[in-house]
């Protein structure tokens, strides 16, 4: 059916010059007009919708390194929650698998007056153990391993190696503790070495009711990797994290010299925290890199979407009544948990089991008694109670 408007009855006869071909000509373009004339006339805000569309798709990597400013009702209330509570440091919160925020809060150096952005590195801290279970679940599906592999395979004269399992090393109910450290050491091979001599007991193994947090659980899981790749623990790391999925992870020994780190401070702001070399070096496989939220958001996307591991749930299974597996905590709300704590740095991530909502804080401001880890629970809850409308 031709429009009137634009292909009246009558037509002067002068147009077409009596030729056939310009008639066609003349009809066709006028249909193209048609056709693409609202594109041409709102291409800028059409563009715009399409950006915002894609950008704000937590689906893709690229919109994870972008700033989303508060636009609807419940992101505006998120955003003022953060900034009542004085956070400090890079907010993402997902809902429905889009962004709904992502934003820096405070500044990354106080000193220099440098804001926190959607872009800021922050330490994890103990966030990494998810990695380091990532890793070693790796090797499992490779078949090099088993859940059930016997830690004295590789560390034969720990305590009860004979009698702990790989599960209960990433459950942290291998019943071991260390509570010396060391002060120096030559590789991160000799670091774990340490640990080995100095583990001693303090539950029995594989006993959920006597779950004990225990770092040491998780630098033998990085020993052990060691010794099925031949490779330094970083090296691996990096491999497969950086090379292969592009998350962009810093280790600390470059985290100083990049120019999106945010210094991390304790109630005084006026100057940052020290840390030694040694109290990161000591964190292999334990904690001591540093990412950004979004980042952080596509690790945990890549295990939940089986991505990363062929079976995730293997790896997140608990030994009840403890709740820990593979770095972070199940809740009974269909949701996992993780927090960290390292020198004035607080990652804070709580996120469902589909990875479809999530709130992750990760906040360069970290002192006794003061914590925005409640702040990300009452935050996830918001988003999941609120309205499709809000």
């Amino acid at each position: 059916m031709q429009r009137v408007d634009l292909y009246p009855a009558e037509l002067p006869s002068k147009w077409f010059g009596g030729s056939w071909i310009k008639a066609s000509v003349l009809m066709a373009l006028a249909v193209l007009f048609m056709v693409f004339s609202p594109w041409f006339v709102n291409s800028g805000a059409l563009s715009t919708q399409m950006k915002v569309a894609v950008n704000h798709n937590a689906d893709y990597a690229q919109s994870l390194s972008q700033t989303v400013q508060p636009v609807s009702q419940l992101s505006h209330y998120l955003d003022d929650q953060l900034r009542q509570a004085n956070y400090i440091g890079t907010a993402l919160i997902v809902r429905h698998g889009q962004i709904v925020l992502q934003t820096g809060y405070g500044q990354a150096d106080y000193q220099k007056n440098r804001p926190n952005t959607a872009q800021s590195l922050y330490h994890i801290a103990s966030l990494e153990k998810a990695m380091t279970a990532a890793l070693i679940v790796q090797q499992i599906e490779a078949g090099k391993l088993t859940y059930e592999t016997k830690l004295s395979r590789f560390y034969p004269r720990v305590v009860n190696a004979s009698k702990i399992t790989i599960r209960q090393l990433l459950t942290m109910t291998s019943g071991l503790r260390q509570e010396k450290q060391p002060q120096s050491f030559e590789s991160q091979a000799d670091n774990v070495a340490y640990s080995a001599r100095h583990a001693d007991q303090v539950a029995s193994p594989g006993d959920g009711a006597a779950w004990s947090y225990q770092p040491v659980n998780y630098r033998l899981l990085a020993g052990i990797l060691m010794q099925l790749t031949n490779s330094q623990f970083s090296t691996l790391f990096n491999q497969v994290f950086n090379d292969q999925y592009h998350l962009d992870i810093v280790d600390y020994q470059d985290f100083n010299r990049n120019t999106k780190m945010s210094l991390g401070y304790q109630e005084n702001l006026d100057s940052p925290v020290s840390v030694s070399l040694v109290e990161k070096q000591r964190e292999t496989g334990t904690g001591n890199v540093a990412m950004s939220t979004g980042m952080l958001y596509r690790f945990y996307r890549l295990v939940f979407d089986q991505k990363l591991v062929k079976y995730p749930q293997q790896m997140l299974q608990t030994i009840p009544p403890a709740t820990y597996a593979s770095g972070m905590y199940q809740q009974p709300n269909d949701c996992r948990t993780a927090h960290g704590i390292f020198n004035g740095y607080e990652p804070s991530v709580v996120i469902s089991n589909d990875g479809q909502n999530a709130v992750i804080l990760l906040s360069n401001q970290y002192y006794k008694g003061h914590s925005f880890e409640e702040l990300s629970h009452h935050l996830y809850q918001e988003v999941i109670s609120a309205s499709s409308t809000r």
